[in-house]
C-alpha cells in the first residue's frame, strides 16, 4: 500500500484527475484546471521518486518538490473555488486531502532536518 504520504498523494492525484475527466476543466477555467492537474501529477511523481531515492539527499530534494507542488495544488483549488469554477462539494474534500498531504510532507521534512542535525546517516 505504501506510506501514508504515498497513499494520500495518490488520492489527491486521483481526485484532481476525476475533476478533469468529468468536464469541469472546460471553458475559461481550462488553463487553471490544467495547472491543477499538472501540479497534482507532479506530487504523485515526486512521491514515487522519493520512495525509491538512493540517498537521503535525493529523498529530501524530492520532499521539497512535493511541498512546492502541494502548495500549488492548494493555490489552484482555492482559486477555482473562489471563482466558482469547481463544485464546492468537490473542492472541499480535495482541499482536505491537499492539506493532509501538506502536513505529511512537512512532517517528513522536519524529520529529515532533525536527523541531519543529529548526524543520522543511515
Amino acid at each position: 500500500m505504501g506510506t501514508p504520504l504515498q497513499q494520500r498523494s495518490y488520492e489527491l492525484t486521483l481526485r484532481v484527475a476525476n475533476i478533469w475527466l468529468h468536464g469541469q476543466g472546460a471553458g475559461h477555467s481550462l488553463d487553471i484546471h490544467r495547472r491543477l492537474f499538472e501540479a497534482a501529477t507532479d506530487i504523485g511523481a515526486w512521491t514515487e521518486k522519493a520512495a525509491g531515492a538512493p540517498s537521503r539527499e535525493i529523498f529530501r530534494n524530492c520532499l521539497y518538490e512535493i511541498n512546492t507542488s502541494t502548495r500549488l495544488v492548494k493555490l489552484w483549488i482555492r482559486l477555482l473555488d473562489d471563482l466558482g469554477m469547481v463544485d464546492p462539494e468537490v473542492a472541499s474534500p480535495l482541499h482536505d486531502v491537499a492539506e493532509e498531504v501538506h502536513r505529511l510532507v512537512l512532517a517528513a521534512l522536519r524529520t529529515c532536518r532533525e536527523n541531519a542535525m543529529n548526524g543520522v546517516t543511515a
